[in-house]
């Protein structure tokens, strides 16, 4: 465009230079003229453009992960804790003892009293003193004290030697060894908790659950090459000795 406007100046600008219309189409406007254009016939102007293009439409596809499930061992109680009773029995020995068979006894016999004769002397009267007259060798008199002895006389009598009692005469026990049996230790009865008892089993597990996903695809663009008029064709003038 900018072309043709330049050109129609040019164009214009000859006219006015030459001297009327018969010498515009003189060869060359003669030798006045500086320079001279001619009418000619200007093709279409064409341009290649560059365009975007919807090669592909955008679409949405869902992605689906399934789950993850591996076997995992669970501890699990295979038999409750109770309680249950324990008996133990009684521990039985032999005891050897000495047993009494008849008790000591006592029995009491009188025993008379003992006696014996027995002689002894007795005083019937006492020896003392008595005053006794006598004579001397010349005939004179005097008067002793004289002891008389005393007069006994033998005399027998029973005396208890022993004297009557009671004699006991004891009779001792009767033993004997016997052999039974007797209990050591007692029976009892103790309770026990017995606790529960466990074991695996092999169970499946989801590790991660199954998800799905939604993947956007965006559109894929091009670019297209397009041949478009940029100027429509026509006359226009152009110097002489030139063509479009």
């Amino acid at each position: 465009m900018r072309t043709f406007a330049v050109t129609a100046a040019a164009a214009v600008s000859a006219a006015v230079l030459c001297a009327g219309p018969a010498t515009a189409f003189d060869h060359g406007c003669g030798g006045r003229s500086i320079e001279c254009y001619d009418k000619v016939r200007l093709p279409g102007v064409y341009a290649t453009r560059a365009r975007q293009v919807v090669v592909r439409q955008g679409y949405s596809q869902i992605v689906a992960t399934p789950a993850v499930v591996m076997n995992r061992a669970e501890r699990v109680e295979v038999a409750p804790g109770r309680w249950h009773a324990v008996a133990t029995p009684a521990v039985y020995g032999t005891r050897t003892e000495r047993v009494l068979v008849a008790p000591a006894s006592t029995a009491y016999k009188d025993v008379a009293a003992e006696t014996r004769t027995v002689h002894e002397t007795v005083v019937v009267h006492p020896g003392g003193t008595r005053w006794e007259h006598r004579r001397g060798l010349f005939g004179r008199e005097k008067l002793c004290k004289v002891a008389t002895p005393a007069v006994t006389r033998t005399v027998s009598r029973n005396v208890v030697v022993a004297p009557a009692r009671r004699v006991a005469h004891v009779t001792p026990a009767v033993y004997e060894t016997v052999h039974r049996s007797v209990v050591v230790q007692p029976g009892s009865v103790r309770h026990v908790y017995q606790p529960p008892m466990y074991g695996y089993v092999s169970r499946p597990v989801v590790i991660q659950p199954a998800t799905q996903r939604v993947i956007n695809h965006p559109p894929i663009i091009g670019v297209a090459h397009e041949r478009v008029l940029v100027r429509a064709g026509g006359y226009g003038w152009t110097r002489s000795g030139h063509h479009w």
